[in-house]
């Protein structure tokens, strides 16, 4: 069964499949030391950014700031020369009808778009705005006229195949703008051990292998929660890991994080951190991420596996208890380590 469709991707927009990754300023790095993350924290760390292999930049916690100042207008222009684009996560009044003198400052400062939230259609208000700014776009959710819509389908399914498949399907086949798939709404408050990470991974090789954008949030590719905000761990043996040079407890930081920090993921070819790298490399630049819906094939009770239709593309997916045989092809990466050729319980893999 095949399902969605599309335009020939050739020329496609710079959004049509981008990753975005939401940065929440103010827990993301601190620089000037007074335990609050800063955009000087964001331009240090940018380099990292890069690394991890995204296409967007979404800038959260900012909105109230002037977008006239140098700290934004030097971050714009290392992110450019990084190849990345930055967008703006707002709040949009639905109500309001000029958002002009909400949006125009920012966009003129050389932003990208917005993600707006909350998320209601505004009309045609916020379009109208972009027209006068080509190339810009906007990512919403519900019902408006957004390039890109931001939808949490595969984090509210939770980790059972039927119910994910069934949510791709109600995506895909919705009469909607291009979906950006988001899985930052978990409901693992505290991550104390790897082995809960086992659905995290696999289900970012689902959401990773699907036609259209991905949107993450800072923290999730080191496999943190995702549900409230998080001060990136960078760094060394005690909290707050590198985030601040401010001194104090930090009992918000849990001590156990010291083992998921970037630096103690970055060289760890098994981490959570070096998974999403992969990922990001492979669906950047393997000729297989390529083509419109899918099509979905036989498989065991609780497992599923779809090709991205126009491409040799496969994802398979086992949520049951037992391992379950691959699907024929290459195996381009797995979630967690093959048990003897066989999908292991709670892994994904991508296979061409």
């Amino acid at each position: 069964m095949q399902v969605g469709n599309g335009p020939d991707l050739d020329g496609a927009p710079w959004w049509w499949d981008a990753v975005c990754y939401q940065v929440d300023v103010g827990a993301f790095a601190d620089v000037d030391g007074d335990g609050i993350g800063d955009l000087e924290g964001l331009r240090a760390r940018l380099g990292y950014v890069e690394l991890l292999g995204v296409d967007v930049i979404v800038l959260a916690g900012i909105a109230a700031q002037d977008p006239n100042t140098p700290e934004l207008a030097g971050l714009l222009g290392e992110a450019r020369d990084a190849g990345l684009r930055v967008l703006l996560s707002i709040d949009v009044d639905p109500a309001r009808t000029d958002p002009g003198p909400l949006l125009r400052p920012w966009l003129d400062a050389g932003l990208d778009g917005f993600h707006l939230a909350p998320r209601n259609d505004p009309g045609d208000a916020v379009a109208a705005v972009l027209a006068d700014y080509p190339d810009r776009i906007v990512i919403g959710s519900g019902t408006g006229n957004w390039h890109l819509l931001f939808g949490l389908d595969l984090a509210i399914a939770g980790f059972a195949a039927g119910p994910v498949q069934n949510a791709i399907d109600s995506v895909l086949a919705a009469d909607a703008p291009r979906p950006a798939w988001a899985m930052a709404s978990r409901d693992t408050s505290r991550i104390r051990d790897h082995a809960q990470l086992t659905p995290v991974r696999a289900m970012a090789l689902v959401q990773l292998a699907l036609p259209g954008a991905v949107c993450l949030r800072h923290g999730e590719e080191l496999g943190l929660p995702g549900t409230e905000r998080i001060r990136m761990p960078w760094e060394g043996d005690r909290a707050p890991f590198g985030f601040s040079t401010a001194p104090g407890d930090w009992p918000s930081i849990p001590d156990e994080w010291v083992e998921f920090t970037v630096e103690a993921q970055l060289e760890d070819p098994e981490s959570t951190l070096s998974l999403y790298r992969h990922a990001l490399e492979i669906r950047n630049t393997h000729p297989a991420f390529t083509g419109e819906g899918v099509e979905w094939f036989g498989a065991p009770e609780d497992c599923f596996a779809f090709r991205r239709v126009g491409s040799s593309l496969i994802c398979a997916l086992n949520t049951s208890a037992e391992p379950v045989p691959l699907p024929p092809g290459e195996v381009l990466l797995s979630s967690r380590p093959l048990d003897e050729g066989a999908l292991p319980p709670g892994t994904a893999a991508w296979l061409a």
